[in-house]
């Protein structure tokens, strides 16, 4: 079993591969609550994460966002492309 940094840096290279931009942030602000996800941004494709969530929870929406592109085309780990299979 792969552990969560090597899960996380596999998931980050492959929103790197579909040109995801993946941004941390301190998000402990109450009077503008901010939440971790993907989003879209001047036509290009974001995910924001709480650099305080825990690596399992960063993981977690980073493969959530993946749900969302077509990943025929480029070389994504089968343990990723399981997981995905899973939500479908």
């Amino acid at each position: 079993m792969m552990d969560t940094h090597a899960r996380l840096e596999d998931l980050k290279a492959v929103a790197a591969k579909l040109s995801i931009e993946i941004e941390f942030g301190n998000f402990a602000d109450d009077d503008f609550p901010i939440e971790s996800g993907f989003c879209r941004v001047k036509g290009k494709n974001l995910i924001i994460l709480d650099k305080k969530l825990q690596p399992e929870s960063q993981a977690e929406i980073i493969l959530k966002a993946l749900e969302h592109f077509e990943l025929e085309t480029i070389y994504v780990p089968s343990w990723i492309r399981e997981q995905l299979e899973k939500t479908q």
